[in-house]
């Protein structure tokens, strides 16, 4: 019996993952899209003073992250293999860790930088930018389209899929 149960449990979860094509993300109508807030933070991995990458006109992915945290390490290389394909096409990216106060140095994130071959910047989300976009649950992904609005946003890992779909449903608008 307890077999049965088991089998059945599996074939449910096994089948809800199989076959689920495209459009299995909707992002938010664009007329109730509301402005993204500015985000302030410091970042680790741009050359002295380069100043940010003007995102105005493209698509900027905004990832809350911690170096601690598991899932987001998990989706790690998917963000940089989405960076690496779509960055020439329009996409900025910008990882965003919560450990502004947790006393570590630049050195432990340019090493945990270097370790995860991330080429977008990454920086200490400042107190201000956690509160204005509610950062609690981390990972937490944010798409904001070619006008500065927040398109979709994504609480804890999503496949790499999921990501693809929405920046690629956001330059083409």
């Amino acid at each position: 019996m307890m077999r049965n149960v088991f089998f059945l449990v599996f074939a449910t979860f096994g089948l809800a993952g199989c076959g689920q094509g495209g459009n299995r993300v909707d992002l938010i109508p664009v007329a109730n899209r509301v402005a993204a807030t500015e985000i302030k933070a410091n970042f680790l991995n741009l050359s002295p003073n380069p100043g940010l990458p003007d995102v105005k006109g493209k698509v900027l992915v905004v990832d809350f992250w911690a170096t601690w945290c598991g899932p987001c390490r998990m989706e790690i290389p998917t963000l940089v293999k989405l960076f690496g394909q779509y960055h020439s096409k329009g996409l900025e990216l910008w990882g965003l860790s919560v450990e502004a106060n947790d006393g570590r140095d630049g050195e432990y994130f340019r090493k945990f930088i270097a370790d995860f071959q991330i080429q977008y910047p990454v920086g200490l989300a400042s107190p201000d930018t956690l509160k204005a976009y509610g950062i609690n649950p981390i990972p937490t992904t944010f798409f904001i389209d070619k006008s500065g609005k927040i398109a979709l946003s994504f609480v804890g890992v999503h496949p790499e899929n999921d990501f693809t779909e929405a920046v690629e449903k956001l330059l083409a608008e």
